[in-house]
């Protein structure tokens, strides 16, 4: 695991855990009101049709146990993506936060990508691509990005130890 990529679960697992109680209940579903207008700008922003949305739910405890899978997508600790589901932490979702939105946009990302079959040079060109919209939709709606475009560049390097592209 890169060493920013640790210290980014650490902070965000910090963030999440000094929080004060839940926003909403272990296990809530995100509703789809609140997911369809998030997968809209996603079409519009990657140009890939999300026919189906996958499902979204709000729970720690099945975010910590996707984190712990190989092939699951995920930003932080805050939210992970696996085909066809979106977890995103109990702590962090509030429909009325444009901060928590974004990580929802950020996971949608990833679901336009599987849909798509696109291929990518490596794993971290898919989180450059989620992160970079993620940023975008927040300063489309008022917001400051969670990251900058540094870190990006960073956290989204293909290159190995040893220079060269790694294959995803």
């Amino acid at each position: 695991m890169k060493l920013s990529i640790f210290i980014l679960t650490l902070l965000m697992a910090f963030a999440v855990s000094a929080g004060a109680e839940a926003a909403v209940s272990d296990g809530a579903v995100i509703a789809p009101e609140n997911l369809a207008p998030l997968a809209q700008w996603v079409e519009k922003a990657t140009h890939v049709s999300l026919p189906v949305l996958p499902v979204a739910i709000a729970s720690n405890r099945k975010l910590e146990k996707a984190l712990r899978l190989e092939d699951a997508q995920h930003a932080g600790a805050v939210g992970a993506y696996l085909p066809g589901r979106i977890l995103i932490s109990n702590n962090v979702w509030d429909a009325d936060s444009l901060v928590a939105q974004s990580y929802v946009v950020h996971e949608l990302v990833h679901h336009a990508q599987f849909v798509s079959g696109r291929p990518y040079t490596c794993h971290a060109a898919k989180e450059r691509e989620a992160y970079m919209l993620q940023s975008q939709w927040l300063i489309e709606h008022g917001q400051k990005p969670l990251v900058g475009q540094a870190w990006i560049d960073a956290m989204s390097s293909c290159a190995s130890a040893d220079g060269r592209a790694q294959a995803y």
